[in-house]
């Protein structure tokens, strides 16, 4: 299933009630060797690392744990990546933080389950400019346990869903369940990539689903359908061919006469408007989408807007971006109005 975004405060607040050992303050002039190399004490081989460094320690630490969190993040891009660093330095009393480019500002809530364990193994204050430096650590093995655990849960839903599909006549809830497959399938080949990072046999745990496969047979199902296009209302005209160009293009087999299911498409514009020389055209695109026995799945709406110099330009570029926004679109709304028919 799609995973929910939260804020990397939310992330970290979770991490950090999650540590359970004390982290150890090193009172030394020295920077210990984990400020700018590889921790002695927590080899690569057996613990992924990170550091973050703060005007407070508090700060310093809830730093760390957050890179700690995007390890696994970028480790799906760049497998040789084991650490990354927000730092912050001082000049002229004021704090400045640099962060790395590659550090996004949201995370999977569901990271915060692969690294629990996770904890704050050093502290250490710079005693020339007072900034306070964090090392979070987790340990490789355990890591990989806490990976392993979610490629179960998402292994036992794919089966579920799969045994589901199986059961389905070639219908919009057989494209629904081979949908939230590929999804969950998408989600665990992103952790396969992690764990591969994570075990040091390089292995992981295969799957035996081909994430092409199960997209191949959802493309199948789809062209072995039948559904009804009907244009309710066209402001601009040719909504009718740009429909069924676009279902066509996302795989569905549109037909003219036909009692199953109805893609109704509408288009209403606005009055056209002057400004500065410029002249604006506004509409709305709604797609809908009716079951065999006249149930609505679903509707959505999109809100267009052109602009041309000479005002006889302006239809035209409404439907081309008609015509772009349904090529764009139409494949994955219909997907979405199927999972309402679950």
């Amino acid at each position: 299933m799609p995973r929910l975004l939260t804020s990397i405060s939310l992330l970290v607040g979770l991490i950090a009630t999650a540590c359970t050992q004390s982290s150890g303050l090193l009172n030394s002039e020295e920077a210990p060797d984990w400020i700018t190399g590889q921790p002695q004490d927590y080899p690569d081989s057996r613990y992924l690392h990170a550091t973050g460094s703060a005007s407070t320690a508090e700060r310093a630490q809830d730093r760390a744990l957050a890179n700690l969190a995007k390890i696994f993040e970028m480790q799906v891009r760049e497998s040789s990546t084991t650490t990354q660093d927000v730092q912050s330095f001082r000049a002229g009393g004021v704090e400045s933080v640099e962060a790395s480019a590659r550090i996004a500002s949201r995370v999977n809530i569901h990271t915060s389950e692969m690294i629990a364990g996770a904890r704050v193994a050093a502290r250490w204050q710079s005693p020339a400019d007072l900034t306070h430096h964090a090392l979070a650590v987790l340990d490789r093995s355990q890591a990989s346990n806490n990976v392993r655990g979610e490629i179960d849960r998402l292994d036992r839903e794919i089966a579920y869903v799969m045994a589901s599909a199986q059961t389905r006549l070639p219908d919009l809830r057989k494209v629904a369940d081979l949908q939230a497959a590929i999804v969950m399938l998408t989600e665990r080949d992103a952790l396969q990539k992690t764990l591969k990072v994570l075990d040091l046999s390089g292995r992981g745990k295969p799957t035996s689903w081909k994430l092409s496969e199960l997209k191949a047979e959802q493309m199948q199902v789809i062209r072995s359908m039948k559904m009804r296009a009907v244009v309710t209302a066209d402001a601009v005209g040719d909504l009718a061919k740009m429909l069924q160009g676009a279902m066509a293009n996302a795989g569905f087999n549109a037909a003219v006469d036909y009692s199953g299911y109805v893609l109704s498409a509408t288009v209403a514009t606005q009055d056209m408007i002057e400004q500065q020389g410029w002249y604006w055209l506004r509409g709305t695109l709604e797609l809908g989408l009716l079951s065999p026995d006249g149930t609505s799945l679903g509707n959505k709406s999109w809100a267009l807007k052109v602009s041309a110099q000479q005002p006889d330009q302006l239809n035209q570029r409404m439907l081309a971006e008609i015509d772009r926004t349904l090529k764009s679109e139409l494949k994955q709304t219909v997907l979405d109005f199927a999972v309402a028919e679950q």
